[in-house]
């Protein structure tokens, strides 16, 4: 039972005997990140236009060296010299997003995960997951902030967001009434 948002970026909803407190960046992060993890090749929408990124050389080192990662997770990157990488494509989740600064936070990505690949590969996916998640503050319909309760509600493996933060939590009927005074 879906009662409220509150502060444009907690759900709150009831089910049986329990109130639950949802972040709705948090939650739908981590949900993301799930469907990116379990696709494991992240659909792609192709630019009208190729945007050229200048990048530092550090960056451009790892864009260049994980071309095929890249493309994995939805970015569609060629090498173009000079530091500079032309993006023809990028994760469907992000349509609407400022590819230069996509492109830069994937590099940053890549640059801070290491040689493991697993870690490099999940570090993008945090990235494109945070970047296409619903934002604290932003409006959203009272059906879209339901539906996203009904599947953290219904995922134990929504519980903390890619970066550790708790999704949700429960306040029990009792614990209110112990509050308000009306039990010992």
């Amino acid at each position: 039972f879906y009662i409220g948002e509150a502060f444009s970026t907690y759900i709150i909803v009831q089910q049986e005997n329990s109130i639950f407190m949802i972040d709705k960046h948090a939650a739908h992060e981590r949900i993301i990140f799930n469907k990116l993890k379990k696709e494991n090749k992240t659909e792609i929408q192709g630019l009208l236009t190729p945007v050229a990124v200048t990048l530092t050389a550090d960056e451009y080192d790892a864009v260049v060296l994980n071309i095929d990662l890249l493309q994995s997770a939805g970015f569609e990157t060629e090498d173009f010299g000079n530091n500079t990488v032309l993006v023809r494509g990028v994760p469907s989740y992000l349509t609407g997003e400022d590819v230069s600064s996509l492109i830069s936070e994937a590099s940053g990505s890549l640059i801070t995960s290491g040689n493991v690949s697993v870690d490099r590969k999940d570090n993008l996916f945090h990235t494109v997951a945070c970047k296409a998640a619903i934002k604290a503050g932003n409006k959203n319909s009272k059906e879209e902030l339901l539906k996203l309760a009904q599947e953290v509600l219904s995922s134990p493996d929504v519980m903390y967001c890619p970066h550790g933060r708790p999704v949700a939590f429960e306040i029990k009927k009792r614990e209110l009434e112990k509050q308000f005074g009306r039990i010992q």
